[in-house]
C-alpha cells in the first residue's frame, strides 16, 4: 500500500508527482514495487534509464561503488557546464548563471509534464 504524501497546504500527492518532482531534481530514490506500479511510463522510463546508467556491472542492483561512480560522473558534468570558460574554476557568476539555466530547465519539464497531465 502507498502512503499518502502531502505537499503544500496539507494536500495529498500523487506518487506519480513525487517521483517526477525527485527524478527532475537529481535525486536518486529506491522505490518499492507498489510505488513503481502508480508511476507513469515515462517516469518509470526515467527510472529505468537512471538504474541501467548506474548498475555497470548489470547484476540488477546498485552497489555502493556504483553509485559513488554515477555520482562522480554526474558532479563532474555538473562542473564542466557551469565553468564556462572551462579554466577549472567556478566563479560566482558562473555559479549564478548554471543555476539560472538549471532553473530554466527544470521549468521546462515541469511545464511538459503538466502539459502531458491535463491532456491525460
Amino acid at each position: 500500500m502507498v502512503e499518502a504524501s502531502y505537499g503544500k497546504g496539507g494536500l495529498p500527492m500523487r506518487p506519480s508527482v513525487i517521483v517526477l518532482v525527485l527524478v527532475v531534481a537529481g535525486v536518486h530514490v529506491c522505490i518499492s514495487p507498489a510505488l513503481a506500479e502508480t508511476l507513469s511510463e515515462p517516469a518509470k522510463a526515467a527510472l529505468e534509464k537512471r538504474f541501467a546508467e548506474m548498475d555497470t556491472n548489470g547484476d540488477g542492483k546498485i552497489d555502493r561503488a556504483e553509485y559513488v561512480e554515477y555520482e562522480i560522473k554526474k558532479a563532474n558534468e555538473r562542473f564542466d557546464v557551469a565553468d564556462r570558460n572551462g579554466d577549472g574554476t567556478i566563479t560566482r557568476k558562473e555559479a549564478e548563471k548554471a543555476t539560472k539555466k538549471r532553473q530554466e530547465e527544470m521549468r521546462e519539464k515541469m511545464w511538459e509534464w503538466r502539459q502531458k497531465q491535463v491532456l491525460e
